[in-house]
């Protein structure tokens, strides 16, 4: 089983949109069995990807719940599985972080390649140990100065897991405005900067409204509109993103194999 953490420190960066591209990409172009588990309070991902925001059974609070067996998730609109979220799902972060540890731990008895995280803004165990699952953290950026500005405490999260787990990480740039110095200026900046420029992802989404319209309509934005290159750049993104997974899977097999 394999891990994607989708993440930023601010709300409305996109962080959702990508978690559900990116489980639909797998899913799909890549054949392999995808959960996305909505971790965020405000469900979202779980609203958009079944149409359905409440659960009161079988939410990611299920797995906190030792006494309970694991959740049984449930089929999308699109082609992943989801584990719903849960409108108190805060409620865990006044546990420790060693139950959360055995809480995503659970997750293992499901029957899956891949688990895309989709998390909250906040900094908290719902942020923090999905990332200590390892696999790779993917970061929705805008350029925008408000929405950079927990890029240093994010980063730094990182380099202290990524020095006891194998955790990549890659900044994808999101809502971008074309032709905007502003934004130009920001990137330019971060694209010079040694703890974010090496991990930039040169591809740019587009700030359009193409993404929110299909995801309403439970569409990947390659499906919506085929004829919008908005859309193709989605879906390069998305391939870059689970390809390195595979690829990281790849080469600890052969580790394996050549060890064992």
């Amino acid at each position: 089983m394999k891990f994607i953490t989708v993440t930023n420190q601010k709300g409305g960066v996109g962080k959702t949109a990508m978690s559900l591209h990116i489980a639909e990409y797998a899913a799909r172009a890549r054949g392999i069995r995808t959960l996305l588990v909505d971790l965020d309070g405000q469900r979202n991902a779980t609203f958009l990807a079944t149409g359905r925001a409440r659960y009161e059974a079988g939410t990611v609070l299920d797995l906190w719940d030792d006494e309970s067996p694991v959740p049984r998730p449930i089929a999308s609109r699109m082609s992943f599985d989801v584990l719903p979220g849960n409108e108190f799902a805060a409620e865990v972060e006044k546990q420790s972080e060693e139950e959360a540890q055995i809480a995503l731990h659970r997750l293992h008895s499901l029957d899956y390649d891949l688990v895309v995280f989709d998390t909250p803004p906040a900094v908290g165990a719902r942020q923090v140990v999905p990332m200590q699952q390892g696999g790779l953290l993917v970061v929705p950026l805008e350029p925008e100065i408000q929405a950079i500005q927990g890029l240093a405490g994010l980063l730094q999260i990182w380099t202290n897991i990524s020095q006891e787990i194998p955790l990549a990480l890659r900044l994808v740039v999101n809502k971008r405005i074309k032709n905007s110095t502003h934004q130009e200026a920001i990137l330019d900046t971060l694209r010079r900067s040694p703890a974010a420029g090496p991990h930039m992802l040169p591809e740019e989404l587009t700030a359009r409204t193409l993404v929110p319209n299909a995801l309403k309509d439970g569409k990947p934005v390659w499906d919506y509109d085929r004829s919008d290159p908005a859309a193709a750049m989605w879906a390069v993104v998305c391939k870059k993103l689970t390809e390195q997974v595979l690829a990281a899977d790849d080469t600890e097999t052969q580790e394996e194999t050549a060890h064992g």
